[in-house]
């Protein structure tokens, strides 16, 4: 995948999902975590790019386990992360409710889908 590719494809997704963020958030119970919302998306597309252009490293390297530890190592790294937002979130801004979580996880399951299929046409690519 070029790099081109990759950013136009970010760019994409980052505007879906900013669409659905503002769906979400004409629900009234969602409404106060709007700043949260687009903190959240702001990490992940820092973290998308991020994982691409490791990965598009880890793909050229000449060991073959090193792009699996690589991805493997971004998965747990971002899973890691999220708990930590969350329960930092939580703990500091102390919210009137857990809806909180809801589009904290719309943009993380999002970006989740979209680094998965960037790394497996990151992963075809290193093949041929």
């Amino acid at each position: 995948m070029q790099t081109k590719t990759f950013i136009l494809q970010l760019l994409i997704t980052t505007i879906l999902t900013a669409g659905l963020l503002f769906a979400l958030h004409q629900v009234d119970k969602v409404k106060p975590y709007f700043l949260f919302s687009w903190i959240s998306l702001g990490i992940f597309v820092v973290l998308s790019a991020i994982m691409y252009f490791v990965g598009q490293q880890a793909a050229q390297s000449d060991n073959k386990y090193t792009f699996t530890n690589t991805i493997l190592g971004f998965t747990v790294g971002k899973l890691f992360l999220a708990i930590m937002v969350i329960l930092g979130y939580d703990q500091l801004a102390e919210p009137s409710s857990k809806f909180f979580i809801i589009p904290f996880f719309v943009v993380y399951a999002v970006f989740t889908g979209f680094e998965t299929y960037v790394m497996m046409k990151l992963s075809k690519a290193a093949k041929t």
